[in-house]
C-alpha cells in the first residue's frame, strides 16, 4: 500500500481552499470556472467546511452539545446529501438529455452550489424562509453551473429546477404548518387547570 505524502497534501490544500473566498465573492461567475478537484482534496475540504457550519451554527444556537455531536455527524450528513443530489442529476443527464457526465464533476458542482445552503442553514432557526432562500440559490447557482460546462438545454433544466424548489417550499410550508400545530396543541395543554391537577396528583402520591 503506497503511503501518502501528508507534506504534499497538506501544501496541496492551502493552494486549493483559496477558491472558496473566490467562489464567495462572486459564486455565479465561481460556478462557470469551478476548480477540478480530485476526491481526497474534495472531501476533505467539503468536511471541513461542513464541521465549521455545524460549530458556528450551534454556538448562536447556544447547542453546546451539538456542537461536539455536529464535529460527527455534519460532515457525513453533507456528504450524503451532495451525493444524492449528484445521483439524481447524473441519472437525469444520462436519461433525459442523453449525456453523459463524470459523477466526480457532478459531485463537484452540487457541492459549491450548496454552499449558500449551508451557510444560511446555520442561522435559519432565527429566521426559518432564510432556508428557502438557500435553496432557491443552490438551484440558481446548479442552473449556472450546468448549462455552462454541460451544455444542458436551458428551458429543460430550468424546468427542472423550478419543479424542485415547488416540491420543496411545499414541504416546508408542511412542516411549518405541523410544527405549528403542535406547539399549539401543547400551549393548550399546558392550561393553568392542567398544572392544578397535575399538582394536586403529586401532592396526593406523598
Amino acid at each position: 500500500m503506497a503511503r501518502i505524502n501528508w507534506g504534499s497534501l497538506k501544501q496541496k490544500l492551502r493552494e486549493d481552499v483559496v477558491a472558496l473566498p473566490h467562489f464567495l465573492k462572486n459564486p455565479v461567475q465561481g460556478m462557470r470556472t469551478l476548480p477540478h478537484w480530485d476526491w481526497s482534496t474534495l472531501l476533505i475540504l467539503q468536511a471541513g467546511f461542513a464541521i465549521a457550519c455545524s460549530i458556528l451554527g450551534n454556538l448562536i444556537e447556544r447547542d453546546y452539545v451539538g456542537v461536539v455531536v455536529g464535529i460527527l455527524v455534519a460532515p457525513l450528513t453533507n456528504a450524503l446529501m451532495v451525493a444524492i443530489g449528484a445521483g439524481i442529476f447524473y441519472y437525469v443527464f444520462k436519461y433525459l438529455f442523453h449525456n453523459h457526465v463524470a459523477f466526480r464533476r457532478l459531485y463537484t458542482h452540487v457541492l459549491f452550489a450548496s454552499i449558500p445552503m449551508v451557510i444560511l442553514s446555520t442561522v435559519a432557526f432565527l429566521v426559518p424562509p432564510l432556508i428557502l432562500l438557500g435553496c432557491a440559490s443552490t438551484l440558481l447557482l446548479l442552473y449556472v453551473g450546468f448549462v455552462e460546462e454541460f451544455q444542458v438545454p436551458r428551458v429543460s433544466i430550468r424546468n427542472i429546477l423550478i419543479g424542485t424548489m415547488v416540491v420543496y417550499a411545499l414541504y416546508w410550508g408542511f412542516q411549518q404548518v405541523q410544527n405549528t400545530s403542535h406547539h399549539k396543541t401543547m400551549r393548550q395543554k399546558a392550561t393553568p387547570e392542567s398544572l392544578d391537577i397535575l399538582e394536586k396528583e403529586l401532592n396526593h402520591d406523598e
